[in-house]
């Protein structure tokens, strides 16, 4: 499927933007704009499970309020992670190769299995799948990112942290919202939110639907330009209230995103990435999500009650770069156009149910406390069918791979006052977990072809496992206004069977990987200084990863094996938000990341040539960090005559700074430092408000992915395969409240 090339968006867009308009106009002033300051005590984190102020959580949490998300123009996982130092997002700009790394946790180059990850995404405690760490937040209060372990509130896939989000719940007040964006390379956003009561005090419902767009922005000289998107996303809620104490709450929301990703570009030495050579290029991912959650409070407990099921369909479909091919081959571009001879195509079909029951302490609790047991059942079948003759028969023929997972689990967590400064907190889950594994191979003929291939092949598998998880912190109240925390915890990710078996068609049998632990260490603490104008928070950090998973990559042969080794990383966290006075506010964060791989099996540096102890984890720069600048005023104030008074103008500059990094774990395609700076200027008027905005102003055409290739022919001239992100954008956007 190749994506319309757009030069303006389609015409329902320019209906909503006049619609909205005519209400801004109709609407009456806004209410008087608010000073107060946001504190602490202000802030609660729903990641504890049972509702705890921010000042309160011994460990590092980053909380984005609603207000935040649309001003910086957060629409999914990619771009929320921006303004987090020490979060990265790994991506070709698609959904199904998306994965996240916090403080250099996370999966080595790919993830090996479907449950090989080490940050997660939820929504409102819910799993998504590992795939959908890129997909579109939509409506939301807030968003949490917790860093370190926390397997053992949100179990197995969380070593390195989890996303968790907490979408808007339906009131039972009538409101709703419509946003209309245009800009630069045809992008669009059109987004609406209703929210419904149904019986005052009872019943009430919420919509919210997305669609948006972009066209691609790498060129491609065998087919469409790569890196344009379609997105569409919506969520319903229903919220039943049959009493004070019971609430149930039903959410159905969904997402279709269609994208042609920029997978590989050729890039000769240190030279500028060239134009694409690829006749197709496709990313395709529809998932569904049903929740329903009830909760119950009780004289001395809250119960709660939460059952998800979430279907995740994948499909990518591409072909290999044709100069990239030919530039390490020798060979002429003509060699690799012939779809039939160059072809990779995958399929993912998944679906994860999730029940969880939990006993919590109420809130304003002098002992917070969380108990409760889940059951779980994962799904996944992928298949690949291929044929790249460049590479032979290993990358020829049909594959499945099928894994069944099922889970049971039990956990605690307390926060018990051991004095009225001092907090002792400890968490434990324990978890039981089945995998059963098949693939099958079929040589589609190929077999004729390459001497030694099997017609057909069979495999199969069975793993079963035992393991804790856990923490233990202590906190210390020095002031109302300042809190320090000093942690420890055990993550763990279960061993199981990879999805790739390069040599599946010659009888050969995939090798299992390992169980991996990691045992975290943390020193932070959080201030609110000189009457909440300055909010500061920081963290000292060593994670010891033991048996860390890793997919080791032959980039000569495509040959691909699953591995073990350790690595550790370490380091120092710190943001801070200064409301320089009424109108200005400075806001900074600072995270400096250092990783090495400690201890690398033999057999693996004889098949991923390069890697050795000492290199560095991929994808975690050794230096990340923001700082933006926000101003903020009514019209009055400023002295705008003619303006009603209440009118609220704003504006705000950001600075993002991504320190050079390595994207393999041999330490061969490094990423240069990259500076991002965006900005946002708009003027509230009534219950509607008008914007511009930019991203990337400039211009940075900066590498996301450079994947050795050897050699170009006849040279000593290192060949990568690069993904770059897209240049600046600039647009202008509306919003009305009713």
């Amino acid at each position: 499927m190749t994506l319309p090339t757009r030069s303006l968006p389609f015409p329902p867009l320019a209906r909503t933007i006049a619609i909205a308009a005519a209400l801004i106009c109709l609407q009456g002033p806004a209410p008087a704009r608010a000073q107060d300051i946001v504190a602490l005590d202000d802030i609660v984190v729903t990641g504890s499970k049972r509702g705890e102020k921010l000042r309160d959580v011994p460990g590092s949490v980053a909380v984005v309020d609603a207000q935040k998300l649309a001003e910086e123009g957060v629409t999914d996982g990619a771009t929320a992670l921006r303004e987090i130092p020490g979060a990265v997002m790994y991506s070709y700009g698609d959904r199904n190769n998306a994965f996240i790394t916090l403080r250099g946790v996370g999966p080595l180059l790919m993830p090996l299995s479907p449950d090989d990850s080490s940050v997660l995404t939820f929504v409102d405690g819910a799993p998504l799948m590992l795939e959908q760490s890129a997909s579109s937040y939509l409506d939301l209060e807030q968003v949490e990112v917790l860093k370190g372990p926390q397997n053992t509130l949100f179990g197995r896939s969380t070593s390195g942290g989890a996303i968790n989000l907490v979408p808007a719940l339906p009131s039972d007040v009538f409101e709703g919202a419509l946003t209309g964006e245009i800009g630069s390379d045809g992008l669009y956003r059109t987004e609406t939110m209703v929210n419904i009561p149904i019986l005052p005090g009872r019943l009430a419902t919420r919509f919210a639907l997305r669609q948006s767009g972009v066209n691609g922005y790498a060129a491609n000289d065998a087919g469409p330009d790569l890196g344009g998107n379609q997105v569409l996303a919506g969520r319903a809620s229903v919220l039943y209230t049959p009493g004070d104490a019971t609430r149930l709450l039903v959410t159905l929301a969904g997402e279709n995103a269609d994208t042609t990703p920029v997978y590989y570009t050729t890039q000769i030495g240190e030279a500028d990435p060239l134009p694409a050579q690829q006749s197709f290029a496709l990313d395709e991912s529809r998932s569904r999500q049903l929740m329903a959650k009830i909760d119950h409070e009780f004289e001395r407990f809250t119960f709660t009650a939460q059952t998800s099921f979430n279907d995740y369909t994948g499909v990518n479909d591409y072909q290999g770069d044709q100069l990239l091919f030919s530039t390490v081959s020798g060979l002429p571009i003509s060699y690799f156009s012939d779809t039939a001879d160059n072809f990779m195509f995958w399929t993912k079909d998944q679906s994860r149910l999730t029940q969880e029951v939990r006993l919590s302490s109420l809130d304003g609790a002098a002992i917070g406390w969380v108990a409760g047991a889940v059951a779980y059942r994962d799904e996944n079948r992928n298949t690949n069918t291929s044929n790249v003759t460049a590479y032979g028969a290993t990358q020829a023929g049909y594959k499945s791979y099928e894994q069944v997972t099922d889970g049971v689990a039990v956990f605690g967590d307390i926060s018990l006052p051991l004095s009225e400064r001092l907090t002792a907190s400890a968490g434990l889950r324990l978890t039981h977990e089945d995998k059963a594994f098949s693939a099958d191979f079929d040589s589609l003929g190929y077999d004729l072809l390459y001497p030694g291939m099997l017609a057909a092949y069979s495999e199969s598998g069975r793993l079963s496992d035992d393991f804790w998880t856990g923490k233990a912190a202590l906190s210390y109240e020095w002031s109302p206004d300042l809190t320090t925390y000093a942690s420890i915890a055990r993550g763990y990710k279960s061993g199981g069977y990879g999805f790739y078996n390069t040599f599946m068609g010659f009888g050969v049998p995939r090798g299992t990987y390992a169980p991996s632990e990691t045992i975290s260490y943390e020193i932070g603490g959080r201030a609110s200084l000189f009457e909440g104008r300055l909010d500061l928070s920081g963290a000292v950090f060593f994670n010891d990863m033991n048996d860390e998973q890793i997919m080791l990559y032959d980039y000569t042969t495509l040959a691909s094996a699953n591995a073990n080794l350790d690595a550790r990383s370490h380091g120092v966290e710190l943001d801070a938000t200064w409301r320089l006075n009424d109108h200005w506010q400075l806001g900074t964060g600072l995270a400096y990341t250092r990783t090495e791989i400690t201890d690398v099996p033999a057999a693996a540096s004889v098949v991923n040539t390069g890697l050795e102890a000492g290199d560095r984890l991929p994808n975690t720069p050794e230096w990340a960090g923001r700082l933006d600048l926000g101003y903020r005023a009514t019209a009055g104030e400023i002295g705008w005559k003619g303006a009603d008074p209440d009118t609220e103008v704003y504006g705000k500059i950001g600075y993002s700074y991504i320190g050079a990094r390595y994207f393999d774990a041999a330490n061969l395609g490094k990423l240069a430092p990259v500076n991002l700076v965006s900005a946002r200027l708009g003027m509230r008027l009534g219950n509607g408000e008008i914007y511009l905005f930019g991203e990337n102003l400039l211009d940075e055409q900066y590498l996301t992915v450079r994947q050795p290739y050897g050699v170009a022919a006849g040279t000593t001239t290192p060949v990568y395969g690069v993904s770059y992100d897209r240049g600046r954008v600039i647009g202008v956007g509306m919003t009305v409240t009713f």
